[in-house]
């Protein structure tokens, strides 16, 4: 095979390489997380489960630069993030990572539009114009666009956490990162921002995913096991399809029921 058709090899979005957290506020101190080797492909879906405990949370913070681990090394792509400093930090989670939280965390004085604008604006002031017609896009992609200019508490929780997905993307981000995005929501809101992540995944974002529920880790195409603070077991999955719903589930219900959860 010459080198002109040859495939392209995928490559890590995001490697977590003998990543530890250990907190000495306690007595003894706590090692949440003890030496995780972890690659997250461009592109994949992937899930983390665990009991409550086990460090998936911690993991995703370490892993996002929200919280600096104790020893190891993360990278983004060809990016060190573990020898920046905090300000530089604070630029590579505005510009390359998007976020989304079990909470909203929406400014209460600014309406939906203004909450998904604002972040998205502070990371490229200069393209105003641009920014405010992918704010509208996604806005009417992810059908809240007829809520736009409402008060955060008077959309419903769905809605919000479509928002809150909208916010996440305006920035156009190399990695999302979610945790438990559907823990403060009901069987319908949550099918819902599934629905919204599985679309936005087809679209080649790559996701990060912290959940206790099955349901939502079904649709990943990989799901890793922590259990105190070790990766212990993963199953691939491949490519969700909403015909496949219920066998991807029966099978990761197995797989977690093996892994003692």
């Amino acid at each position: 095979m010459t080198a002109a058709n040859t495939p392209t090899a995928v490559r890590p979005a995001l490697t977590a390489s003998g990543l530890q957290k250990t907190y000495y506020s306690t007595e003894p101190p706590t090692q949440v997380l003890q030496g995780i080797d972890l690659e997250l492909q461009e592109g994949e879906f992937l899930a983390i489960m665990g009991a409550s405990g086990s460090g998936k949370s911690t993991l995703l913070y370490s892993m996002s630069g929200m919280d600096r681990p104790t020893a190891g090394s993360v990278r983004l792509g060809d990016c060190d993030l573990t020898e920046l400093n905090d300000r530089e930090m604070s630029r590579v989670r505005l510009t390359e990572m998007g976020f989304i939280f079990q909470q909203a965390h929406f400014l209460p004085n600014l309406n939906v539009r203004d909450n998904i604008l604002l972040p998205a604006l502070k990371a490229q002031p200069k393209q105003r114009a641009e920014v405010e017609a992918r704010v509208d896009s996604l806005l009417t992609r992810f059908g809240i666009d007829h809520v736009a200019n409402h008060g955060i508490t008077e959309v419903s929780g769905g809605q919000l956490q479509r928002a809150s997905i909208c916010r996440a993307l305006a920035t156009e981000p190399k990695v999302l990162f979610a945790d438990e995005p559907t823990g403060a929501l009901n069987s319908r809101m949550t099918a819902e921002a599934m629905d919204a992540l599985s679309d936005i995944h087809r679209d080649g974002t790559t996701i990060m995913l912290v959940t206790h529920d099955p349901t939502s880790a079904a649709r990943a195409d990989r799901v890793v096991y922590l259990r105190d603070g070790r990766l212990v077991d993963e199953l691939e999955l491949g490519a969700w399809s909403a015909e496949a719903t219920t066998e991807r589930e029966d099978t990761l219900l197995a797989w977690l029921r093996a892994n003692g959860f």
